[in-house]
């Protein structure tokens, strides 16, 4: 194997793989109307040729590293690169030229603030600094898979899965990936090793199959915990088996910060699977028993990754997931979703999930979602996914960036026995419409009538619901906005009263004239018996509304006179010393 390690006059960095395949650094030779620069959070306007993974620098500068061969006519590893929280992107200057299947990328940063970009060629491992050009190979190739990490002091650490066994062993370097030492062997019988650091960086997290069975995601899983103890030296803080089901277990990764740690896993054969996660509250050395994170029925929750972000607790721990409703033929946003979910460092209670993807997303074995911690820039973090607008595309949102709905406004008018409400809103994601929540009294919240919501979409919008035939009392509402994928906020609560009449009236009906039916309302100023008569022209009677006791207040009553032919008919009232004769006319 030849061993070529090169820096040209402008930084190009190449090397040879076993099959003599050249591995350069390049300066991006962009082709023309493949990137989309615009506030719709494209990364990429095509579909990417494999993985794709992104880091953010302390600068909020953000880097996306991806597969993709048709953004520039030279490189097959491309990355992108935003200095305005994602709203626009540009394509760093240098990237990979191999224009094949890259098996596995993965972006990270030190504590030092330097950026890598490790990535997957066959059985070839390799890491690049993009901002400094050091392209290094971990010796020869031949492994399965691996995954690397930077520390808190700014060295890396690999762990490989060698072939033709089932070993994993694992290397550090501190020189930037250039050159690797301290060789260890973790297992004779291993697989798919995925590695993490806790929030301070000085904490490394392994998960790897062990023992392999022969259908390797059945396999349990175990973790082990390493300390830095020198530089590029991991020393073992423990193993454990931390997820035992013996079902299939596709995907594992663990987070961790401030001495709190998850562990989240796929279960569950390929179209039924569920999202589950264990929580160790002393980083890592016991975890509490499996709960459920995302496991809605007749969807298939898969394609996830983890993070840990300053949230609302000293740390956050959020999660993002493709949820697949298993649909025949092209996905639609309400059927094909990218969700995110959170928990703050302390609690075990996840947040409802939050309908991140405008575009519905797109499966493939080639690629998978991913989660960046955008720690420098507040409490956010951003999803990457390939999503489909009519073709399929590398999109870019952050969940600041998602709109909730902002209720700018929440009053109620009394119009004689009837409630007016009426609301608007300043901004809508994603909101199905609002439910019209009335309690009176010691009396349960009632669902008395829903007001179809908007979508998603950043005018104002106003909105009102009339709650009609009420008798005297106060009432007590709410609205309750939901979402298309069925989550819920609540509005404050507000109170109207509808009073009780100081006298006796009869009111005209309406319509008048009418046909074939109309509305007569009344009003009472005491509780007593209570007549409402309908006559014919020649003094006939010929119906009775109503004809019982009845509390004050204002009431409201229909008239159908649809077996009666047109004419002139009056209405009269009687309750107590109280009287009154109305005329009427139906025309047919």
């Amino acid at each position: 194997m030849k061993k070529l390690l090169l820096v040209f006059f402008f930084l190009s960095t190449f090397i040879y793989t076993q099959n003599d395949v050249e591995i350069r650094v390049m300066d991006a030779r962009p082709t023309s109307g493949q990137i989309e620069w615009a506030f719709d959070k494209t990364i990429l306007n095509n579909e990417p040729v494999g993985n794709f993974s992104g880091v953010q620098k302390s600068d909020g500068s953000i880097f996306v590293a991806v597969n993709d061969t048709l953004s520039t006519a030279n490189l097959g590893l491309v990355v992108f690169t935003s200095t305005d929280g994602g709203d626009t992107w540009n394509i760093f200057p240098q990237g990979i030229n191999y224009r094949g299947n890259y098996s596995k990328i993965k972006m990270f940063r030190s504590g030092l603030d330097s950026i890598y970009c490790s990535f997957q060629i066959g059985t070839s491992i390799y890491v690049w600094n993009p901002l400094s050009g050091n392209l290094g190979q971990l010796f020869t190739g031949n492994y399965r898979t691996y995954d690397m990490v930077a520390s808190s002091t700014g060295n890396l650490y690999v762990f490989a899965d060698s072939l033709p066994n089932n070993s994993i062993v694992r290397y550090g370097s501190i020189t930037g990936g250039k050159t690797w030492m301290s060789r260890g062997l973790i297992t004779n019988s291993g697989a798919m090793p995925r590695v993490s650091m806790s929030g301070t960086g000085d904490t490394l997290f392994l998960n790897y199959y062990g023992p392999v069975n022969i259908d390797t995601a059945t396999s349990v899983v175990r973790q082990a915990r390493y300390r830095e103890t020198a530089p590029g030296i991991l020393s073992s803080a423990g193993f454990i088996d931390v997820i035992t089901d013996a079902g299939y277990k596709k995907e594992v990764k663990t987070v961790s910060g401030n001495g709190e740690s998850w562990v989240f896993y796929t279960l569950g054969p390929d179209s039924s699977r569920n999202i589950w996660a264990r929580k160790s509250i002393n980083n890592g050395a016991a975890y509490d028993p499996p709960m459920l994170v995302a496991g809605n029925p007749n969807t298939d929750e898969y394609s996830f990754d983890a993070v840990f972000y300053p949230g609302s607790g000293a740390v956050d721990f959020g999660i993002v997931y493709y949820s697949d409703s298993l649909q025949v033929g092209q996905g639609s946003n309400a059927t094909d979703i990218i969700y995110f979910k959170s928990v703050s460092h302390g609690s075990s209670t996840f947040s409802a999930p939050v309908h991140v993807s405008d575009n519905p997303p797109e499966y493939s074995q080639f690629y998978s979602t991913s989660i960046i911690s955008l720690q420098f820039s507040g409490a956010d973090v951003a999803a990457l996914w390939v999503g489909n607008d009519g073709s399929k595309k590398l999109f870019f949102d952050k969940l600041s960036a998602i709109i909730p709905v902002e209720l700018t406004s929440f009053t109620a008018n009394v119009v004689d026995n009837s409630v007016i409400l009426n609301w608007s809103t300043a901004t809508e994601t994603n909101n199905s419409g609002f439910a019209v929540e009335r309690m009176q009294s010691e009396s349960n919240w009632q669902e008395i009538g829903f007001v179809p919501g908007s979508g998603t979409i950043t005018e104002i919008r106003t909105y009102s619901y009339t709650d009609e035939g009420l008798t005297s009392g106060k009432y007590l509402y709410r609205i309750k906005q939901i979402d298309y994928d069925g989550s819920i906020e609540y509005s404050n609560v507000i109170e109207a009263e509808v009073k009780i009449p100081d006298k006796y009236s009869l009111d005209q009906n309406y319509p008048n004239p009418f046909n074939p039916s109309t509305t007569i309302n009344y009003s009472i100023s005491s509780s007593g018996n209570v007549e409402l008569i309908i006559f014919n022209s020649i003094g006939e009677r010929i119906g009775v509304l109503v004809n019982e006791i009845q509390q004050p207040g204002r009431y409201s009553v229909n008239f159908d006179a649809g077996n009666l032919s047109s004419g002139v008919y009056f209405y009269k009232i009687v309750s107590g010393d109280f009287v009154s004769v109305k005329k009427m006319l139906l025309l047919r």
